[in-house]
């Protein structure tokens, strides 16, 4: 059970805090229910309202020590081996489903190689990847300190650290 002040991952929306617990008045809340209300730590007009009773759509933030260990695993993590082209969104989807961070990284590392091979982003490619870098930084920013803007240089350099 979340509290009120709890910072949460939303889905891969990026890093919500919760606001409130209890019911919505809402048209569309069922009203014996009780919700989260998420409010974004990003966007002050984005808000989110997950049922109490179905958290499979929020996570509590990866430790710092995760994130570290996540980002120091980068280079070993594998791309996407996408069979079909026309079902690679298909495949993104699933990728990203459980909303676990090293399956963003798989994905985030399959849409910089195709970007890297073709010479060009495809507007799917790059929706998913300003979706996915958005999810992927402000969780590790609220988690390591590190501003969002930043957090592509602190990734690399941490790798690159790691290399030589």
């Amino acid at each position: 059970m979340l509290s009120r002040g709890d910072a949460v991952v939303y889905k891969c929306r990026g890093l919500y805090k919760v606001e409130d617990i209890g019911t919505l008045d809402f048209s569309f809340a069922d009203r014996k229910k009780n919700y989260y209300t998420l409010q974004s730590m990003d966007d002050a007009k984005d808000r989110a309202y997950v049922p109490t009773d179905d958290e499979s759509n929020i996570r509590k933030p990866v430790s710092r020590q995760e994130a570290m260990d996540l980002i120091s695993r980068m280079p070993e993590i594998e791309v996407l081996r996408v069979k079909n082209e026309k079902l690679r969104e298909q495949e993104y989807k699933q990728c990203i489903a459980d909303y676990c961070p090293e399956n963003w990284v798989k994905v985030l590392k399959t849409l910089y190689k195709r970007t890297k091979s073709r010479g060009s982003v495809t507007s799917m490619d790059k929706k998913y990847q300003m979706l996915l870098e958005h999810a992927l930084y402000s969780e590790f920013s609220f988690v390591l300190g590190v501003p969002a803007k930043d957090m592509s240089r602190f990734i690399a350099d941490h790798v690159n650290k790691k290399a030589d």
